[in-house]
């Protein structure tokens, strides 16, 4: 019979948005398949730890623990997995992502440990001298390496050894995916195609991204909520052009290619129009322009900020449609002085 807990109990938080918060947006889509978990545990764990862990799937559990007077993470998930041998026979795997160097991780890993003993144990004697072992792993893609403190005893401003001492090193691991050729990111090719997006979001340039885009494209189920997820993911952040994206996807995916790329980009452009339904469709579509820019080319210059305001809603949504194709600003506005 399986103990159940609090941390059992379905939650309903939103997904992140995959245009403001892109990577854990497909982090999140990416581990949200047991099987695609399971590959991304034994593939990045110590390899001692993926030895211990039993044929039976990860299960996600409630993340909410950090509690109501703390805003959840949106870049984490807690998976319950079952040991071969030892007790309790489970343990649960805190998968955190980042996509910079970020000194308060150690921190906040060992408050949301604290905070998971206290949600399993509840105070229950017998718990509390069994509690579950909790195994934090950060996964971190960016061109710098790792900088920030890996445990609490690491941020401690003594210098005395004695005194450091004292503090748990709370046992945190960290998996740099710049540092893991695309091969070996996983086994399973639709997990590895959410890794790749991933490790070249910032240490790529673009014909090293076009080199990979196959392999990204073919990975994922077709159909799937996740296809989409990576689709979204390199439009936004790879800045791969819906050309480019709908060609390969027509390679990689005959018959499908076009029709779900105009999906997808569909999306994109509806999720930026959401944001100004409520002040009129000219609003909506000025709205959906300048993220869909902005994710394409960086800030825009003040000439083209001042166009899209005084746009009509017709011309916001036919320049809508030249953004999705476009290779430079210079494309969208080429009648601007764009310096």
């Amino acid at each position: 019979m399986k103990l159940r807990t609090d941390l059992d109990k379905p939650h309903e938080d939103q997904p992140p948005d995959v245009v403001d918060k892109p990577h854990d947006a497909l982090f999140q889509a990416l581990l949200s398949d047991r099987r695609r978990s399971e590959d991304v545990l034994r593939t990045h764990l110590k390899p001692w730890m993926a030895e211990l862990l039993a044929d039976e799937l990860p299960e996600e559990l409630d993340p909410s623990f950090v509690g109501g007077d703390l805003r959840r993470s949106q870049g984490d998930k807690l998976l319950r997995v079952t040991l071969r041998e030892g007790e309790p026979r489970y343990a649960y795997v805190l998968l955190e992502h980042k996509s910079f160097p970020d000194a308060g991780t150690a921190l906040q890993l060992a408050d949301y440990k604290v905070r998971i003993w206290k949600r399993y144990a509840q105070d229950q004697e017998r718990k509390l001298r069994a509690l579950p072992t909790i195994i934090p792993v950060v996964f971190y893609h960016a061109r710098r390496a790792w900088t920030a403190p890996g445990s609490v005893r690491e941020m401690l401003g003594t210098k005395d050894g004695r005194l450091r001492a004292l503090e748990l090193g709370f046992g945190n691991f960290f998996q740099n995916l710049r540092d893991v050729p695309d091969e070996q990111l996983a086994s399973d090719a639709e997990t590895r195609a959410g890794l790749i997006a991933l490790r070249h979001s910032h240490n790529a340039g673009q014909e090293e991204r076009l080199r990979a885009l196959p392999e990204v494209v073919a990975g994922p189920r077709s159909g799937t909520e996740y296809e989409k997820q990576v689709f979204l993911y390199v439009i936004c952040v790879w800045n791969i052009s819906i050309g480019d994206l709908e060609r390969t996807a027509a390679t990689v995916k005959p018959g499908r290619g076009k029709a779900m790329v105009g999906q997808v980009a569909q999306e994109l452009i509806e999720r930026g129009k959401a944001q100004g339904l409520l002040q009129g469709e000219a609003k909506g579509l000025a709205v959906a322009l300048t993220r869909v820019l902005e994710r394409r080319f960086g800030m825009l210059p003040r000439t083209a900020r001042r166009w899209i305001a005084m746009a009509s809603a017709s011309e916001l949504d036919l320049l809508l449609t030249v953004t999705l194709e476009a290779k430079s600003l210079s494309d969208v506005f080429p009648e601007l002085d764009l310096d």
